[in-house]
């Protein structure tokens, strides 16, 4: 199974900006490590309330800082550029960062998912709402 995002919206988002819960749960792997051969596997979630969200807010420009929790339970904090994109009928996310602390601290790191953007363009078009966004995910973290 690859490496998998689900992010849900509470209320789902609409044309209109309204204040939203943005809810995401990751799970990364399997991971294959040179440096650590022990970390095969990780995860982060967040559930923030985020004001004056609407559907065209998902395609903004953001600074994203997240942690990622791996199964030798330590930790990598990540702090980047997120980019959103929509390519054809897909979603296309991108973070574009660095490791600022805990394992693998001072690498970069590139983040992309991908998942439908069918809700999201007919949601821009004022025909429908985002509930939820389900994206496969890649993760690659470089020693600089």
């Amino acid at each position: 199974m690859p490496s998998s995002e689900a992010t849900t919206y509470n209320p789902p988002l609409t044309l209109t900006p309204q204040d939203v819960t943005f809810s995401s749960t990751v799970q990364y792997g399997p991971c294959v490590s040179l440096s650590r051969p022990d970390i095969d596997s990780g995860s982060r979630s967040l559930q923030v309330l985020t004001p004056d969200r609407s559907c065209l807010t998902l395609l903004e420009t953001a600074v994203s800082t997240f942690t990622i929790t791996w199964n030798t339970g330590e930790t990598s904090t990540i702090s980047g550029s997120r980019t959103a994109t929509v390519v054809g009928a897909a979603l296309v996310v991108t973070i574009t960062g660095n490791v600022t602390s805990g394992v693998f601290a001072g690498d970069s790191v590139i983040q992309t998912s991908i998942g439908p953007a069918t809700d999201i363009l007919a949601c821009t078009l004022g025909l429908g709402t985002v509930d939820s966004v389900y994206s496969t995910v890649t993760l690659e973290i470089t020693s600089l």
